[in-house]
């Protein structure tokens, strides 16, 4: 069960990163992290409520806070990597986050058989495939270490935050996850608030970020629901698989070609994820 909620929450990932990547280019990306983290907290809210169990205690409110800041200032690394470096070199590192979650998994003891260990090594190499040809562009004499040094930072703190907040979705996932987005929303509120100029915005791009923002809660929902019931390593591996969901769906409604080393990387992380199924 834990393994369908892990590819479910890697494709609504996929999914949300389409869809606020597409908001992105006609709006303020704080106004695009604002509403989709909102709606997020929104779901989380509801669905708490719902089912009658969204309460607060001391490990709720210091996981989810802590685990916010972590990708909060993560995301701070990640932009200033791709504003001070070339995009193929961040989009190459920043997967490496689940090293951590990996290495949180085997500390605390849980089991991992071999079919399923050799099959997230062949899924973390298909991941390394499909980013090459942005590493590739990213290449060149002209590169420093500097944004290599932040992406690697920013991978850090997310693996980090994932731990952290699989520690507090055990206790409740509802209060933890919306804590998680609190940083974010307050941030960007001040940014769009404080903004001199707005780009123009329809009722159409606002559905397209509020579905964004649904996705992106029910992702986070499927994603610790699955750490909590198995293994979170496994899991994180396979919501890595997100960026090839995004890809896909761009070349389905966009319309965007695929090169040959994607569709390679897409038959190796196939073989890998039917490993770690089987």
């Amino acid at each position: 069960m834990y393994l369908s909620l892990a590819l479910a929450s890697a494709c609504l990932t996929g999914l949300w990163g389409f869809g606020t990547g597409q908001s992105g280019r006609r709006m303020s990306i704080y106004f695009v992290i604002l509403v989709s983290a909102s709606t997020a907290i929104l779901t989380y809210v509801t669905l708490g409520l719902a089912t009658h169990n969204f309460v607060f205690d001391t490990r709720d409110v210091v996981a989810g806070l802590s685990g916010g800041v972590l990708n909060f200032i993560g995301t701070i690394l990640l932009l200033k990597a791709l504003a001070t470096g070339k995009m193929g070199v961040a989009s190459g590192v920043v997967p490496s986050y689940v090293l951590i979650p990996i290495a949180f998994s085997l500390i605390i003891g849980e089991s991992l058989g071999v079919l399923p260990a050799v099959g997230m090594v062949v899924i973390v190499l298909g991941i390394a495939l499909f980013c090459l040809p942005g590493w590739r562009k990213g290449g060149g004499s002209g590169d420093t270490l500097r944004p290599i040094f932040l992406a690697l930072g920013a991978a850090g703190l997310f693996g980090l935050a994932i731990v952290v907040l699989d520690i507090g979705s055990r206790a409740n996932i509802y209060a933890t996850l919306t804590l998680a987005q609190c940083p974010q929303v307050v941030v960007t509120s001040v940014m769009v608030l404080t903004a001199k100029r707005y780009r123009g915005t329809s009722p159409r791009d606002i559905g397209i970020l509020v579905g964004s923002g649904l996705a992106l809660g029910l992702a986070n929902l499927a994603f610790y629901a699955a750490a909590v019931e198995g293994n979170v390593g496994i899991v994180s591996v396979l919501r890595s698989l997100s960026p090839i969901v995004t890809a896909f769906l761009a070349f389905f409604i966009l319309k965007e070609a695929l090169r040959r080393t994607e569709i390679l990387a897409l038959i190796v992380v196939l073989i890998g994820t039917g490993m770690v199924l089987a």
